[in-house]
């Protein structure tokens, strides 16, 4: 009984994570380069500042496309393939003044065209190609589907979000903590919104998914979601470079579990701090020591 009733809990809250991380793009009235004033990297920019910059990545995005995993703060890049830290293009574009102002496509153009020339922090350079045949079996899906697992070690809090990208080749995790005490009264204030039923039987289920959020509830995650967003840093990392450093260690674990070899080839990365990883922006000791214990605490 208490296996199935958390069989339909999961069920319950899987769906509405899926809601909630839902492919934004799909949405009705969502637009891809609106003005929320929202997330840390947004508060960078005055608003003005900030529809300007907008104005400037659509304009980018006409030429070649771009997209912003606006929670992590991060740009993907597809031409020149690369990911970019929000946080350090719009720091730049609000140091370029007015003249960012008065051409933002010309301002946003000129600040990804340097990201493309050198990879500095904040900056990570991509290689589409980066998995040319099957390794230790896996295809480009397996590697992503393991390296999920390789970045949120069982028994470690503050792993709050990660992506992968197995064509662009490259992943992202990211960090709290610690969760302010303001930042929890906002997230339970929004549940206390979320009207939740008696689930009972499987119809109970079916109507639990099919119902729309309570639009307070949705409100009262966004307000919590930015807020914590003040608290995060993110991780991203390349694929390929991190397959690279995972043959150079295989011979010396030739019996462990492929996940466990990415662990080890990741923290290493992140410990002696090669290239081939960087974040959003600089990370505290904390935030450091953090993603170590993600990465490398494995079972």
């Amino acid at each position: 009984m208490l296996i199935a009733l958390g069989v339909i809990v999961a069920l319950i809250v899987g769906v509405v994570l899926w809601w909630k991380f839902r492919d934004p793009l799909r949405g009705e009235d969502f637009y891809k380069f609106h003005v929320e004033r929202r997330w840390a990297w947004e508060l960078v920019l005055t608003e003005e500042q900030e529809r300007a910059f907008m104005t400037g990545l659509e304009a980018y995005d006409d030429e070649s496309t771009v997209f912003p995993h606006r929670e992590a703060g991060a740009l993907h890049v597809y031409h020149p393939s690369m990911m970019v830290s929000l946080f350090l293009l719009t720091e730049q574009f609000a140091a370029m003044g007015p003249g960012a102002l008065a051409d933002p496509a010309g301002a946003v153009r000129e600040l990804i065209g340097r990201a493309g020339e050198a990879e500095i922090a904040g900056v990570l350079h991509l290689d589409d190609d980066w998995i040319e045949e099957p390794v230790d079996g896996m295809d480009k899906y397996d590697f992503t589907r393991e390296m999920g697992m390789a970045t949120h070690a069982q028994g470690v809090d503050g792993g709050v979000g990660g992506y992968g990208d197995e064509d662009s080749g490259y992943g992202m995790l990211t960090v709290l903590t610690e969760v302010p005490e303001h930042v929890r009264r906002m997230y339970d204030d929004a549940h206390s919104h979320a009207a939740p039923s008696e689930i009972r039987n499987r119809l109970d289920v079916y109507k639990a998914v099919i119902e729309e959020p309570e639009p307070e509830f949705v409100a009262g995650l966004e307000r919590a979601d930015a807020e914590q967003s003040r608290f995060t840093n993110t991780l991203m990392y390349d694929y390929g470079r991190v397959l690279a450093e995972y043959q150079q260690i295989r011979p010396q674990l030739p019996h462990a579990q492929p996940v466990d070899v990415m662990s080890a080839a990741l923290a290493r990365m992140l410990a002696e701090q090669r290239p081939g990883i960087t974040w959003t922006r600089p990370p505290s000791q904390q935030q450091h020591e953090r993603a170590l214990r993600l990465i490398s605490t494995r079972g």
